[in-house]
């Protein structure tokens, strides 16, 4: 089971795509996809992520999660969910602090779940067509701190 994302590139500098393979750092040079209406497609298995190093942007990271969910972005209270909620798999794409929650039916070996993503010609990525479920935009924090808790000062001692 793995998830389709077809790539454009419309941008003025050739991009690489990059798979994680099991967590290892990917060896080689990765797969290039040539500046100006370049295409490619990153396919990622479940478990694991792919990177699309966009130069002088920053790189786009995209984990297949499975069955995963992001709770604080669901209607969890609902009587009658939405579509949204009800897709079984999930994806995350990342990149910078946007990030893109994608939800789908399990894809098959015959028919993956796919979206369409583009790199303009000023390294934006676009969103161009979800063919496989719902994808919404969140926003997820990049670093959590929890909240401190201090022990009780003495009684009479306010420091």
């Amino acid at each position: 089971m793995n998830i389709k994302i077809n790539l454009t590139n419309c941008y003025g500098y050739d991009l690489t795509l990059y798979s994680y393979s099991g967590g290892a750092a990917p060896k080689g040079e990765g797969q290039k996809i040539c500046k100006l209406e370049g295409k490619g497609e990153m396919e990622v298995a479940l478990g694991e992520s792919g990177i699309l190093d966009i130069p002088g942007m920053g790189s786009l990271l995209v984990q297949y999660l499975g069955k995963q969910k992001l709770e604080d972005c669901h209607e969890r209270f609902c009587d009658s969910p939405s579509e949204f909620d009800q897709y079984d798999q999930m994806a995350l794409l990342r990149y910078k602090t946007n990030e893109l929650y994608w939800r789908f039916p399990a894809p098959t070996n015959d028919a993956p779940a796919e979206l369409n993503i583009s790199i303009n010609d000023i390294g934006t990525i676009c969103l161009d067509k979800v063919l496989s479920g719902e994808a919404r935009r969140v926003q997820l924090p990049e670093l959590f701190i929890p909240p401190v808790f201090t022990a009780h000062l003495p009684a009479g001692d306010p420091d």
